[in-house]
């Protein structure tokens, strides 16, 4: 950001423009301009460090100054620690700020729930400002669904059932914006997001166009044996995915076993080496913490249906 724009001094008048003057009327005018110019500097006030840009909202977290990432789980992730969240399925504004108490984010349900975008864009920015992130399990991962509830200001995007590399690719690139042909440095994947001045940069600031694709974080989830089937062609060609996510109740029934059975192991296990192996975040329930590369965790469902309270935070 510039600094304060600085007094415009008077320009003397072009030597032309007086050739017709006395040497002493020169003189004169240059003189005065002269005082002009020292008093206009003398009066400057002193260059002011620009403040650090802040999120719009009070109790939204604060962008450190000379960083580009609003979004704190990616921070929290980047340092290596886990995350934790807790899942809200109902509208209720008061029940959605407790359940953000004690955790990183909180995961909006709306594929399993009756939830509208209306209610949602509200949950939304009462989550924010209790100083949590909004993550939006959309109901399909069709362009529609990601555009309201990216421009409503989620900065998580979960995609139910990732079947196919179309469609996991399809999910990025309505995350994302396009690269722009302003001044709008917008980091890899770009997409071809549609800008709908919504509610995202009331919460998130100014600068959120800009900074957008470096905050959205792409989830899929797998939930088949045909996702865990193709698992590798879709971390292969689509990039973009942030999270990749091990549900486990539909991983069991649509494979017809249980946590714990080898078969569920082993797709368990064909997931898990796909996604380490390409420094991918892998998630699962809040059950599966103390599993080995699990690093992001989705809170119990009755967050905000029976009073949940969170265990405390382990210790980070």
């Amino acid at each position: 950001m510039n600094g304060p724009m600085r007094p415009t001094t008077p320009a003397p008048a072009h030597p032309i423009a007086v050739s017709t003057k006395s040497r002493t009327t020169r003189l004169l005018v240059l003189s005065a301009a002269l005082l002009a110019a020292v008093s206009v500097t003398a009066a400057e006030p002193a260059p002011q460090i620009a403040a650090p840009p802040q999120a719009a909202r009070p109790g939204a977290p604060p962008v450190k100054a000379g960083s580009q990432t609003f979004n704190t789980v990616i921070a929290k992730l980047k340092e290596g620690k886990q995350v934790f969240s807790n899942t809200i399925i109902g509208p209720d504004l008061a029940v959605a700020k407790k359940a953000c108490e004690g955790v990183d984010f909180i995961w909006i349900e709306m594929q399993h729930s009756t939830l509208t975008w209306r209610e949602t864009q509200q949950l939304i920015k009462v989550i924010v400002e209790a100083g949590s992130i909004p993550f939006v399990r959309v109901p399909t991962a069709n362009e529609g669904d990601i555009q309201k509830a990216t421009d409503a200001g989620a900065l998580g995007i979960i995609i139910p059932m990732a079947d196919s590399v179309e469609e996991a690719r399809n999910a990025v690139l309505f995350s994302k914006f396009p690269i722009g042909h302003r001044d709008n440095p917008n980091a890899k994947p770009w997409g071809h997001r549609s800008s709908g001045q919504m509610q995202a940069p009331s919460l998130w600031g100014p600068g959120y166009a800009v900074n957008a694709n470096n905050n959205i974080l792409v989830m899929i989830l797998i939930e088949n044996p045909h996702g865990v089937g193709i698992i590798d062609d879709l971390l292969e060609e689509v990039q973009g995915i942030d999270i990749v996510m091990v549900a486990s109740n539909d991983f069991g029934m649509h494979g017809g076993d249980r946590d714990g059975d080898a078969s569920y192991n082993a797709r368990e296990k064909l997931v898990r080496e796909a996604v380490l192996k390409r420094g991918l975040v892998l998630a699962g329930p809040s059950s599966w913490k103390d599993r080995p590369g699990y690093r992001l965790f989705q809170g119990p469902r009755d967050a905000t249906t029976t009073g949940y309270e969170p265990p405390p935070a382990p210790p980070r």
